[in-house]
């Protein structure tokens, strides 16, 4: 059982204080039904009088009492213990008059740990007992033991009961609330993880737009300017370049649907070696391919990763480079990870390169596998960009 005061003593309820001066009330009716007094009648206005303090101390406690602390609780039970003794040492009727200490003893409940309201309510049964055995003697003290006994038991059980009840009904209540605070971060956590989803959804899309259909978009811009530069004095190659053009549309049609509906990541991609040929094939550049240590099989969304690395690096080459010879490196030698290289001996550093969409594009999805993107001149000159990813998906 909680042990300081969590509760007030009456809880703060207008049960309490009808409980505390109802029993107050009820003692003091004696005094309209006895026949005679059992000291000076004198006793009759004190008796009064602290009775009144007794009972407004013991009401308004249940705003001063419990803030503070237990220095507080103890100064105030203290108190009303010597009050109340007062009263019935005071007192010049006996009998029904001793009830008086029970809102007490229901007050010790609330205020002290189980141990010390026990023993406090001990204290105050004594004292009452003690009322009839100092002036009557023992024969007086053995009848009051015997007849308060069930009134005490009753009201710290009962006490006792309410406390556990309050208790639970705490816990239920700090649950309920803790819960509800709960719900509410899930809820928050759940459209702000919707929000990301949703953001990177966006992003992964714009990159693919961008690396798939602006890379075809690119080949074929190429190739349709090609053939409108030899219409006239070569129709055959002006054909041939428009022929190319329509198969790189068709391809476009189909990368666009592929990546509609997720295809681009199932297992039934093609070899990445594979891809790049057919990539540089299109590329309408003077680019090879070379590949350093034995292919091996990677998870499809890396080999995805490579394959649009290559094809950005191509564009940007196509676009800014001016270069008259690519080079396409695929490293498999290492066995943690694997590299794609991109370089070219065109005009150096491309305009815009580190900034654009495209790059900052790819920095994304290799972050996206734990991979690295460095990008800068080449050791020979000209261009070089750079991707190194895990073998492994993270």
């Amino acid at each position: 059982m909680k042990s300081t005061a969590q509760h007030r003593p009456s809880e703060g309820s207008l049960w309490g204080t009808f409980a505390f001066t109802g029993v107050v009330f009820a003692s003091y009716s004696q005094f309209l039904l006895v026949n005679r007094f059992y000291g000076e009648p004198w006793r009759v206005i004190p008796t009064f009088v602290l009775g009144i303090i007794y009972m407004v101390l013991g009401v308004a406690s249940t705003r001063w009492v419990e803030p503070d602390g237990p220095v507080r609780r103890g100064m105030y039970f203290g108190g009303q213990a010597v009050l109340v003794a007062a009263l019935l040492f005071l007192s010049p009727i006996r009998g029904f008059f001793g009830i008086l200490v029970l809102p007490l003893a229901s007050q010790a409940v609330f205020l002290f740990p189980w141990w010390g309201a026990l023993l406090a309510s001990a204290a105050l049964y004594v004292l009452t007992v003690s009322v009839f055995w100092i002036p009557w003697g023992w024969s007086s003290a053995v009848e009051a033991f015997s007849s308060y006994a069930p009134a005490f038991l009753f009201t710290v059980t009962f006490s006792f009961a309410t406390r556990s009840a309050l208790d639970a009904r705490e816990r239920s209540e700090k649950l309920r609330t803790e819960l509800q605070e709960a719900n509410a971060q899930l809820r928050d956590q759940a459209k702000q993880a919707q929000e990301l989803a949703t953001t990177r959804e966006r992003n992964r899309l714009s990159r693919e737009i961008h690396d798939g259909l602006g890379h075809y978009l690119t080949v074929i811009n190429v190739q349709l300017e090609a053939a409108r530069s030899v219409f006239e004095r070569d129709p055959a190659k002006a054909r041939g370049a428009l022929d190319q053009a329509a198969r790189l549309s068709r391809e476009a049609l189909e990368e666009i649907r592929a990546s509609v509906s997720n295809l681009r990541t199932d297992g039934s991609r093609e070899p990445l070696p594979v891809l790049l040929k057919r990539l540089l094939a299109d590329a309408a550049l003077p680019v090879t391919l070379e590949v350093l240590g034995e292919a091996r099989a990677l998870p499809s969304n890396i080999e995805h990763a490579l394959f649009r690395a290559a094809q950005e690096g191509l564009t940007n080459v196509r676009k800014h480079a001016a270069a008259t010879e690519v080079r396409v490196l695929l490293d498999y030698r290492d066995a943690a990870g694997v590299s794609l290289a991109v370089n070219d001996n065109g005009c150096g550093v491309h305009a815009g390169a580190g900034s654009g969409f495209g790059l900052n594009g790819l920095r994304e999805r290799i972050q996206l596998l734990q991979g690295e993107v460095r990008s800068g001149p080449g050791e020979s000159g000209g261009f070089r960009l750079e991707v190194s990813v895990p073998a492994v998906a993270p």
